[in-house]
């Protein structure tokens, strides 16, 4: 009887895991992060402490990265873009590069803190781009997303909040 338990409670955890690549989807891909916004400034004890640190693009880089890896994905590279959103010819160009069958662009186009401190919320805003070494985009789309974490540093800290929206971002990809 336990062990009937045990195989179901492990059965229904296996299924509940991260989707996994498509089959057919490509699988070597390399990650491309940029933001169109600045870096917020630092809040509360954690951020005076810890200063200003990372850029979004650097964030949103290394998130989709490992989110892409946990998908089944093999990343190849991962870059970040000063500047605007990536072109089309920039991320083709960083797939040839890199011999990828795609580059996976992420921008931060929007980053609302205004809820961060006293609700532990805040609104994401990402553009989606997923380009073939040939120049064709495999996968294009805006997302928007609304995070919230309880603990105490996710309200002084924006990044908690960028890495969720990353992650539901590169759930969406094909």
């Amino acid at each position: 009887m336990r062990a009937c338990l045990i195989a179901t409670v492990l059965l229904l955890a296996a299924c509940a895991g991260t989707p996994q690549r498509p089959e057919g989807a490509v699988s070597r891909v390399v990650v491309l992060g940029a933001s169109t916004v600045g870096r917020p400034a630092p809040r509360g004890l954690v951020g005076d402490v810890m200063g200003g640190g990372e850029e979004p693009r650097d964030v949103v880089a290394r998130e989709a990265a490992e989110a892409l890896r946990s998908r089944g994905y093999v990343v190849l590279g991962v870059e970040t873009l000063v500047g605007p959103a990536p072109t089309v010819e920039q991320a083709s160009a960083l797939a040839r590069q890199y011999q990828a069958e795609a580059t996976v662009a992420l921008t931060v186009t929007r980053l609302e803190l205004a809820s961060l401190q006293p609700l532990g919320q805040a609104e994401v805003e990402l553009e989606s781009l997923v380009v073939g070494p040939d120049g064709r985009v495999l996968s294009s789309g805006e997302r928007r997303a609304a995070t919230t974490e309880r603990l105490y540093r996710a309200r002084t800290d924006w990044r908690s909040h960028v890495r969720q929206a990353v992650v539901r971002a590169v759930r969406e990809l094909p």
